[in-house]
């Protein structure tokens, strides 16, 4: 039952006259009140008494000095801005340095620093609306000044995301003169790292050159000996004789690789993902990446990491994971599903200008396409591969499908990461029972954590 308060909110809500909508806008701004002051004052003073052009004349004196006094005040500033870190993490505070150089023998008032800075735009969707602004204090004549603030970037990338431009509509807001704003040293915001306790077991990736360790436990090689079942072994360790023997669970150990080796591939088709930001499938994607490859580098195994149809091998050491990390910030995504192609890129090593042709980084290029393709095809024998995808990757993307050697999927679901979305379709269940699927916006930490333990296990 519609009751008297619905009907009076509908009334009072209700748009009788969309055309005027137009028009109504234009009377928000503060130059059309002006406007409209001064169309008065002046017909007043035609047709009423002469004296109404002082009104006319005060009203048109503060539309020119508020159209005009932005340009000189920018003009003759200049300003500059450094971050003293050179590389942070997701979530850390990072400080800005900003000196601003006025020219001018008068002091400058109303100033402020926008775009580059916003917490809300990732580094492959930056809406210049929405990227944080900051105002600075006065600035006296002829004088260098120096401001530092503190910020927290909540999403990787290379700050300042675009140009910050340095900004004043001083002083009624008619206009905003604008100047761009040098940078002398930019920040690298690294993807955030989920710390993994477990890994998967060493049967499922592939030794290299067929070399075990003796000294090293694992479940690939010959069988060295057995023991007590601990929590978190898995159930094909188990020597099943022993147990019915002793009437306790037995497990073997076997060698282990010399080396293990794992390619990590993600799917970088911004069509394939849903949300904005920092918190859609395609940044958390990343992060998950970094962190499988993370935790692996630090085991001494082989991982390589897969944009589309590329293959980029990381390099052993701290210096090798420093360089990725680098080149995950830097990353932006392309409208196009592949995103990098030509040679393998080897982190760390500097390309041959005479061999190999400088691409930047992010650029799109279908040109040899098919021979990257061939050359991933050719690496996939004997390698492990985690493919991180969403439900529509599963349904879209042909590429990193079909491998010779063990694979497993991370399955980010669309639709819990953007309820509106409307071309989700069907829902795709995962291949296998020990894909890892994550459906819990929310708290994608713990949900990841906790199933990639359980694959673990269980695998």
């Amino acid at each position: 039952m519609v009751t008297l308060g619905q009907i009076l909110f509908r009334l009072l809500t209700y748009d009788f006259c969309p055309w005027a909508n137009r028009w109504a806008d234009l009377l928000k701004r503060p130059i059309a009140c002006l406007g409209l002051a001064a169309i008065s004052a002046l017909a007043c003073a035609i047709f009423v008494k002469p004296l109404a052009l002082v009104a006319f004349a005060a009203v048109m004196l503060v539309v020119a000095l508020g159209y005009l006094w932005p340009g000189v005040a920018v003009r003759g500033l200049v300003c500059e801005v450094r971050f003293p870190q050179r590389r942070v993490t997701e979530g850390e505070s990072a400080e800005v340095m900003i000196r601003v150089i006025n020219r001018w023998p008068f002091p400058i008032w109303g100033i402020a620093i926008e775009q580059g800075f916003g917490s809300e735009s990732s580094p492959s969707e930056c809406d210049l609306s929405r990227c944080g602004s900051v105002a600075l204090a006065r600035v006296a004549g002829w004088t260098t000044s120096e401001f530092h603030w503190e910020f927290v970037p909540d999403c990787r990338g290379e700050y300042p995301l675009v140009t910050p431009s340095l900004v004043t509509g001083f002083p009624f807001g008619l206009r905003k003169a604008r100047r761009p704003v040098a940078v002398e040293q930019t920040l690298l915001v690294w993807p955030r790292l989920m710390p993994l306790e477990t890994l998967l077991d060493a049967a499922e990736t592939r030794p290299s050159d067929d070399l075990f360790s003796d000294h090293r436990v694992g479940d690939s090689g010959d069988m060295t000996g057995t023991r007590l079942f601990r929590n978190g072994d898995s159930l094909r360790r188990v020597h099943w004789a022993q147990t019915a023997r002793q009437g306790r669970m037995i497990v073997c150990e076997r060698q282990a690789p010399a080396q293990s080796a794992i390619r990590v591939v993600i799917d970088s088709d911004p069509h394939l993902h849903r949300g904005t930001g920092g918190d859609g499938t395609l940044e958390w994607s990343i992060r998950i990446a970094a962190s499988v490859c993370a935790a692996y580098h630090r085991e001494n195994a082989q991982v390589e990491y897969c944009f589309g149809h590329e293959v980029i091998p990381l390099r052993s050491g701290s210096q090798g994971m420093r360089a990725f990390l680098d080149l995950l910030a830097k990353w932006k995504p392309c409208d196009h599903e592949h995103d990098w192609h030509g040679a393998v890129v080897s982190i760390g090593h500097r390309p041959n200008p005479k061999t190999s042709p400088a691409r930047p980084v992010g650029a799109c290029d279908h040109e040899h396409s098919s021979d990257a393709c061939r050359r991933i095809h050719h690496h996939n024998c004997g390698v492990f591969q985690l493919t991180i995808t969403t439900d529509l990757g599963l349904e879209h993307r042909t590429e990193h499908r079909h491998v010779h050697g063990d694979q497993r999927l991370i399955i980010l679901k669309t639709a819990a990461f953007e309820k509106t979305c409307a071309i989700c379709g069907e829902e795709h269940h995962p291949p296998n029972r020990l894909s890892i699927v994550l459906d819990h916006p929310a708290d994608v930490v713990a949900d990841f954590r906790r199933k990639w333990r359980q694959v673990c296990h269980a695998g």
